[in-house]
């Protein structure tokens, strides 16, 4: 009996370093990186982000340490990382959006919701955000800090369709109120820092519902009663 039980001991143990064996063979090793997002990531500029996580066994990949190495790039604000066995990794990226720009040493220095720089462009070159004006700022790393007070103005401005923030132009701020000016060259009083998501609602339905009409000024100071001039 008791030769039996040591067979099939032997035979357990074997199964076992089989397993573990396996476990820990180059099946598992990360082979590729599958990236998701709104826009088309190019993996080359992710590359130093990742490289160290190949051949890294996906049954113990540290997904903390994957995470904190792609948020490093300015584009990326949040990630989910999902396992695909047996050696690919899928990653879901949000990324930053770049919301407005100021002008810096006679540059256009692009930034998302949350100040991050995400760009730096010639004054001439045409952009599809609007142009800030009217706030302190400074530096800190890579980022620019604003007033609090831009807080909800960027957070709505992060949240509006690109074709209608395209349609900004300049968004000023001077004794506590708003000023837009549109490409299309109408001015937009927008009143106090509050409301600013039931102002912008308002003026993207305005704008739809006289495309064919000229419109030369709009006063929402008072959500509840938008002013239209027309030329």
């Amino acid at each position: 009996m008791e030769k039996k039980y040591q067979i099939v001991l032997m035979i357990l143990f074997f199964i076992f370093l089989t397993f573990l064996s396996f476990l820990f063979s180059p099946f598992f090793h990360i082979r590729d990186f599958v990236f998701h997002s709104r826009n088309e990531i190019n993996k080359n500029e992710l590359r130093t982000n990742i490289n160290q996580f190949y051949g890294d066994n996906l049954l113990f990949l540290n997904e903390d340490d994957l995470r904190s190495s792609l948020l490093k790039h300015n584009l990326i604000s949040s990630v989910q990382i999902e396992k695909a066995f047996p050696s690919t990794v899928h990653v879901v990226i949000e990324e930053r959006r770049a919301v407005a720009w100021l002008k810096n040493n006679n540059k256009k220095l692009i930034f998302s919701a949350d100040g991050i720089i995400l760009n730096e462009k010639s004054l001439d070159t045409e952009l599809k955000s609007p142009q800030i004006e009217g706030f302190p700022y400074y530096f800190k790393q890579k980022k620019i800090v604003l007033p609090s007070v831009t807080e909800d103005m960027l957070k709505v401005l992060n949240d509006l369709e690109a074709e209608f923030l395209a349609k900004i132009n300049k968004i000023l701020f001077r004794n506590n109120v708003y000023k837009l000016y549109l490409k299309s060259g109408i001015g937009v009083n927008f009143g106090r820092n509050e409301q600013l998501a039931e102002k912008f609602a308002i003026l993207n339905s305005i704008l739809d519902n006289n495309q064919e009409t000229e419109i030369d000024y709009i006063n929402l100071q008072v959500v509840k009663h938008p002013v239209v001039k027309f030329k």
